[in-house]
């Protein structure tokens, strides 16, 4: 069980984490952004070296307590209780991507692309320094790492396998490899193709800034759907039992 979580699920979920705001909205903003397609991919490039640098590190953070915490809950999450919770906790992000679906965004009178363009501001002011360019990064992981729940659940399959923290630190940054690796290779399109990249990412910006709501819709729903199927049965077994 541990080696097909560790080989089929982290990078199913580095995939989703990679259509983040911070990972691909932002870094796409930038590729359509200013002067010098050369100048250009290399800053985008350096966003992305910093951001993934950044999640590498929170993702070392977060495992260092993980671990003995999961140790001491693992009994627990095994027992009729810990199956209830882990239910619930499904039930509660399939509740939360259907609030943050786009459309139930707008039916409550909101703007789910109101967030995107104060990012394309963001970028567009810090298109020009790399010192702004690096804060930008950081900024993004910070505000997005509370509700990057693929990331977190990422975490949660490494401490669920056993994974110590010698070796998760490896499967850590071949996970943030993989999440900034779509971002690398529109920034060596940009690089390579100059002034022709500019159609196809103008294009690719402007969808990623109308999707990125319901990309993380889905991305929640996903996940809730995923640890419902996995305890559900478990709760109704314990309870026919």
């Amino acid at each position: 069980m541990e080696e097909p979580l560790l080989r089929l699920g982290l990078p199913a979920l580095a995939l989703i984490d990679a259509t983040s705001v911070g990972t691909l909205v932002i870094p796409l903003m930038l590729l359509v952004t200013g002067r010098g397609a050369r100048s250009i991919a290399a800053r985008t490039a350096g966003y992305l070296l910093v951001i993934g640098l950044f999640y590498w590190l929170l993702g070392l953070a977060l495992l260092a307590g993980l671990l003995p915490l999961y140790e001491r809950a693992q009994q627990a999450l095994a027992g009729p209780i810990g199956a209830v919770v882990l239910a619930a906790a499904g039930a509660a992000l399939v509740i939360w991507s259907w609030a943050a679906d786009p459309e139930t965004i707008r039916k409550r009178g909101g703007d789910p692309e109101a967030s995107g363009r104060r990012w394309a501001q963001r970028a567009r002011a810090a298109s020009g320094s790399w010192r702004l360019l690096a804060g930008l990064a950081v900024l993004a992981g910070a505000i997005e790492a509370a509700s990057m729940i693929p990331y977190l659940a990422a975490m949660t399959i490494l401490a669920e396998t056993g994974t110590g923290l010698g070796r998760g630190a490896l499967v850590l940054l071949g996970y943030c490899a993989l999440m900034i690796a779509p971002g690398l290779v529109l920034a060596g399109i940009r690089a390579l193709l100059g002034e022709g990249a500019d159609r196809l990412l103008d294009r690719l910006e402007l969808w990623a800034v109308r999707h990125a709501s319901s990309a993380f819709s889905w991305a929640v729903g996903a996940i809730g759907v995923i640890v419902l199927v996995r305890t559900v049965p478990r709760v109704i077994g314990m309870l026919g039992g």
